[in-house]
């Protein structure tokens, strides 16, 4: 049975641009499991331990070093066949730190380094498999026997939670907001950035809203400080623009988000329309297509030449349907074409020259 679980991620880089990542890959305790990812039905949950024995075991140990980085979970187990396509890095000196499975991602590869870097995706994520043991333990369905590593996904979230994050080398002050890092990565993962004046107002908005939840230093009682209402009043005034604020912000990135998606969807039509047309003008000589004719229209004209099917007949096809004989009409337009062209070698054929043997000699 094949597991996939979480942890986060640290950063720094060798002199040759190498992203080293040490990392906390799992940890003892009772996870909650859906049934669907067990093979046990669709619906409920499933508690299942992790001991020492499944975690800290030599042999999974073993199989977790020198294992390959992926950029997300692959659909497969990666192997000797696979790995060159699916691998982007290795997983270093694996051992155990108190509760902890540990060790040092190593990512070679630039594309995956760019999603860490740029789109905040900064988790890992181990593939395994064990078997699933009757556990004695009170609250507990399973344990896990003994897990074999096969690989490690880098991956946006994680099912361990805050105890398996790394310590983070940034000063307490240079740490990003959550707003912040919520919006880099929703933006980033669209090529969108925050500008340095939006980035600096989420982050002094959400230093407000920080304060707003710490106690309050209580007032000197004095006569002068005895009216509150007023500021209660701009304080509140003043979070409900900054919400306000926000929600804009987010509704604007997912109308640009949107856009880009449109973009690249008429991008990637008009680029598949084009590439048919240019193969209907090299396959049907005798055939007139207008430069802006839609896909379907391509495909007719083009069956509709070889005479395969007539156009009424063609009205109540489906779009596969018609793209299915159209590759039916170039075969036969290339038969075709072959015939002419023996026909025309015959025809423009020099007549042999002939011999009249019975006067050959006179």
């Amino acid at each position: 049975m094949q597991f996939k679980d979480k942890a986060t991620t640290n950063r720094t880089f060798t002199k040759d641009g190498y992203l080293v990542v040490p990392a906390s890959l799992s940890r003892l305790g009772v996870f909650d499991y859906h049934n669907s990812e067990l093979g046990k039905g669709e619906t409920g949950v499933k508690k299942i331990a992790r001991t020492e024995k499944s975690l800290f075991s030599d042999s999974t140990l073993h199989s977790f070093e020198n294992a390959p980085l992926t950029l997300g979970h692959p659909k497969e187990e990666v192997n000797a066949t696979n790995w060159k396509a699916l691998a982007v890095g290795t997983m270093r000196n694996v051992r155990r730190e108190n509760d902890h499975l540990v060790g040092e991602a190593w990512i070679y590869d630039a594309d995956a380094i760019k999603q860490v870097q740029e789109h905040g995706v900064a988790e890992l994520s181990c593939g395994y498999q064990c078997e699933l043991i009757d556990s004695q333990e009170a609250g507990v369905d399973f344990e896990m026997s003994p897990m074999v590593g096969n690989h490690i996904a880098i991956v946006a979230n994680g099912r361990c939670g805050n105890s398996c994050k790394l310590a983070d080398e940034q000063k307490e002050e240079t740490k990003m907001g959550e707003k912040r890092k919520f919006l880099d990565t929703l933006l980033g993962a669209f090529g969108i950035k925050l500008t340095d004046e939006q980035a600096k107002k989420v982050e002094e908005e959400e230093k407000v809203d920080e304060g707003k939840t710490k106690p309050d230093t209580p007032p000197k009682s004095t006569e002068k400080d005895a009216p509150q209402d007023e500021p209660k009043d701009k304080d509140k005034e003043k979070k409900t623009v900054n919400d306000a604020d926000l929600a804009k912000q987010l509704a604007d990135a997912q109308a640009e988000i949107q856009r880009l998606k449109d973009e690249k969807n008429n991008s990637e039509t008009e680029a598949k329309r084009t590439a048919l047309l240019s193969d209907a003008k090299a396959c049907f000589a005798d055939v007139s297509f207008a430069d802006n004719a839609s896909v379907r229209d391509i495909h007719q004209q083009a069956v509709i030449s070889t005479g395969i099917f007539a156009k009424d007949e063609l009205a109540t096809m489906s779009d596969a349907e018609l793209a299915g004989a159209y590759l039916t009409a170039k075969a036969t337009a290339k038969k075709l074409a072959d015939k002419a062209l023996g026909t025309a070698l015959l025809k423009d054929a020099t007549p042999a020259q002939r011999f009249d043997f019975n006067s050959y000699n006179q």
